[in-house]
């Protein structure tokens, strides 16, 4: 390319002087070959010239050569008249030769820069519409954008509205009131009459438009003179398929804004419905108790008003689990949990957990299996109390009467494995994602007690929370038993290593 430059440079001093240059080696030429074949060697020349260089320059060098050969080698030499028929004939045809070659391969020349530069531009086009597909949003766009522009990034600038563009060579060049006529257009308001004036104000301003149906997003200007070759309809799809791809992610965000805001319509309605549902059913048990004691408290024995205040406070506590799986859902939703970690046993998490569920473990009980060697774990004590608390008390509400919920706990590799296996109705396959979400309930099995379909989720994220991991699974005991197969919730927890102090960051979710 440097090359190039320097022959474009001294363009007419070459192409006069370098067929003079070449006559002495002609004329070592002639002691070997007949006169006849030294106007080749003045040809090859204007055909390099014409192939490296330019066709002018060709036709140039090939006049000087026409006269370099007179002079020389055609009689009378020493002279540019010829007498000869027979040497004006052949410098003629020299001439005319060494027009048309040069002018031949200039034009071929030309035509494999042309096919190299649509190949070119070919794969520019291809690697970005392979990058546009995957963009997220417009950033994602202008960046593929960017990236296909780099070759020509001295003869070209995007202006948006987060790049310094001012400060681009291209851009220094203009003046002033040119400079603010693209800060207007980029501020352009987009209504129907802009967007049918489009091409009108590309060719004004001398810039591509980069938009969606809302707004501009940016401005390209190129120098096309200073890029040879640059196919016009090649660039011009590729512009267009970026702008499709600005239209294709202003409407995927516009759709999930929608779908969020949908799903926090949805969510508050489940909300309301169940908390009206789960908390009118222990209030009403609550009032009647209370109204009862109160109207015929003398009327009652001791043993009858005991009852009646057993029946308030358990579904106190009840409102109370309630209250606590909403706080906590909350907290998780925003971000706002924090992990006061310390070490503890599991035996100790299962101690305190127990002794929750007593009040339900009416007509259920557990069984516990704590393998060997179990390591302590690095938790939030609270936290992973409420969670398994939230696993056995969903297992109650959907055992058979007198089945027992199993607990185990076992050490894998670097994890500690919480298994919580009941003998319900189990939970079918395509279900087993759906009881993580707010407010999903299964549909069959004992419904004794009603649920606000926060349990599992609360779990999932309180254990999500510590780095570890809930899934369901079958109850392996029971996979011959069709009616009540149960089901089995896995909680596994990472091991750390005591003698690092861990300290495990904010949860979010």
């Amino acid at each position: 390319m440097n090359a190039e430059k320097v022959l474009r440079k001294f363009a007419y001093p070459i192409g006069i002087l370098f067929p003079w240059l070449l006559t002495p080696f002609a004329f070592l030429v002639t002691d070997s070959l007949p006169k006849a074949n030294v106007p080749l060697l003045y040809i090859v020349m204007v055909v390099f010239i014409a192939i490296n260089v330019t066709v002018e320059l060709a036709i140039i060098n090939a006049l000087s050569s026409f006269f370099a050969f007179s002079f020389f080698f055609a009689e009378p030499r020493g002279s540019i008249m010829i007498h000869q028929d027979e040497d004006l004939l052949t410098i003629s045809l020299f001439l005319l030769t060494s027009v048309l070659v040069g002018y031949m391969a200039t034009k071929h020349k030309k035509n494999v820069q042309k096919i190299r530069m649509r190949e070119f531009m070919t794969d520019i086009e291809l690697e970005l519409l392979e990058r546009l597909p995957k963009a997220i949003d417009t950033k994602d766009v202008i960046a593929a954008l960017r990236d296909a522009l780099k070759p020509w990034q001295e003869h070209c600038v995007l202006i948006t509205h987060e790049d310094n563009w001012a400060t681009h060579p291209m851009i220094r060049r203009l003046t002033n009131l040119r400079k603010t006529y693209l800060e207007e257009l980029l501020e352009l308001r987009w209504t129907e009459e802009t967007i049918s004036k489009i091409a009108e104000l590309e060719q004004e301003h001398d810039v591509y438009f980069l938009y969606n149906s809302r707004h501009v997003i940016g401005l390209l200007r190129i120098a096309a003179e200073n890029i040879p070759h640059l196919p016009r309809d090649i660039f011009l799809l590729l512009l267009h398929q970026v702008n499709i791809s600005l239209e294709r992610t202003r409407l995927a965000a516009d759709l999930e804004k929608e779908k969020i805001a949908k799903e926090n319509e949805l969510l508050r309605s489940s909300l309301l419905s169940s908390v009206s549902h789960d908390f009118r059913t222990p209030l009403t048990t609550m009032i009647g108790a209370t109204s009862t004691v109160l109207e015929f408290g003398e009327h009652l024995d001791k043993q009858q008003t005991r009852e009646l205040l057993n029946t308030v406070l358990e579904e106190a506590e009840r409102l109370n689990r309630y209250t606590q799986n909403l706080l906590d859902m909350t907290r998780l939703g925003f971000g706002q949990m924090q992990l006061e970690c310390n070490w503890v046993s599991v035996e100790e998490i299962l101690s305190v957990v127990k002794k929750r569920l007593r009040p339900l473990l009416i007509q259920n009980h557990l069984t516990e299996s704590i393998a060997a060697q179990v390591p302590s774990l690095y938790v939030h004590a609270a936290l992973l109390e409420q969670a398994i608390f939230n696993v056995i008390d969903n297992a109650i509400k959907f055992s058979p009467r007198s089945a027992s919920i199993d607990i185990a706990c076992v050490k894998e590799s670097d994890q500690v494995v919480i298994t919580i296996c009941d003998q319900g109705t189990g939970i079918p396959e395509e279900e087993r994602e759906k009881v993580f979400e707010r407010f999903h309930t299964a549909e069959k099995g004992d419904r004794r007690r009603s649920g606000s379909g926060l349990g599992l989720t609360i779990c999932q994220g309180m254990i999500m929370a510590h780095g570890g991991k809930v899934s369901i699974h079958p109850n392996p005991k029971r996979v011959d038993d069709r009616l009540n197969p149960g089901c089995c919730v896995r909680i596994a927890l990472p091991i750390h290593n005591q003698h690092e102090q861990q300290t495990l960051p904010q949860s979010e979710e």
